[in-house]
């Protein structure tokens, strides 16, 4: 009865935690990814929420179950029940196994996900989304309007579908003026009778030309790389290791530690920092 009521507290605590951690970390990039998000169909925008949510709330299971244990913890020891059960002759040492077996649970969950949710994913469909979205706004460009995205700064004269007339680019070091152009998609151009001015080693070049074609390197194909996968695989096994250790900061710490609430939140943010502080360094060094 005890083990099924920690198992369900602790696991729904845990969760939810991790998700609320998943979705704050989001309204923080938001400004970053909010003209993604928004300024696409939803076919395209909520599949990206769904990879973020998925990898993200798995990520923070190890601080979600150290708040949960913390707090459930703290809990029965402020009502004065673990008294009780101890009275009952249950020992500290049996309730702190009662404790781990959420731990233990959600260990044997994010082990056998460790290999299939990464980070990567989450990159590669911000790639997806941001090629969709710079796509979207080069077919729509608007005319006798100076557009801005990313490295890149184009105004039309006049256009008709994909054809281009009076056309300015803009592109890092390079300026392209040109009567005509044709946009091909996926940020490739065909400028038609104009001049390229390029800056290379503090000199400048300018030459005419009758057609040139330039690829922009945002327009990059969105593919996953395998190096980088397996890089965030021992990440997550990293991680998932983090999970017993957090679990029984969160038991010991609020029962033989915290003599009050301020207490176990700097107890549970000191845990979470260490542990963000872990993941940061050794994703540096791996």
């Amino acid at each position: 009865m005890l083990l099924s009521l920690l198992l369900w507290k602790v696991s729904k605590i845990t969760y939810l935690s991790a998700f609320l951690m998943a979705f704050i970390l989001l309204a923080v990039q938001i400004f970053r990814l909010s003209s993604l998000i928004f300024g696409l169909p939803a076919e395209s925008s909520l599949p990206f929420i769904g990879v973020w949510f998925a990898y993200y709330s798995f990520f923070f299971i190890p601080d979600g179950l150290l708040i949960a244990t913390a707090i459930t913890a703290y809990e029965l020891k402020e009502k004065k029940l673990t008294h009780v059960l101890y009275s009952f002759h249950l020992s500290p040492y049996r309730l702190m196994r009662l404790f781990l077996a959420p731990a233990l649970l959600f260990l044997l969950i994010c082990g056998s996900l460790t290999p299939f949710l990464v980070e990567e994913h989450v990159t590669f469909a911000t790639r997806g989304l941001l090629i969709q979205y710079k796509d979207r706004l080069f077919e729509n460009i608007p005319i006798k309007t100076f557009l801005r995205a990313g490295n890149l700064v184009v105004y039309v004269r006049n256009k008709e579908g994909n054809k281009l007339e009076g056309v300015f680019l803009k592109y890092k070091n390079l300026q392209v003026i040109a009567e005509k152009a044709t946009y091909l998609g996926k940020g490739n151009f065909v400028f038609e009778k104009g001049s390229l001015l390029t800056r290379e080693e503090g000199k400048y070049f300018l030459m005419k030309f009758e057609k040139y074609n330039l690829s922009t390197e945002e327009f990059l194909r969105a593919d996953l790389r395998e190096e980088v996968i397996l890089r965030d695989r021992l990440l997550n096994i990293i991680n998932t290791a983090f999970i017993l250790p957090l679990s029984l900061l969160g038991f010991v710490g609020s029962l033989k530690l915290c003599k009050s609430h301020t207490q176990l939140y700097l107890m549970i943010a000191g845990g979470f920092i260490l542990h963000q502080i872990v993941m940061f360094v050794s994703k540096l060094n791996l």
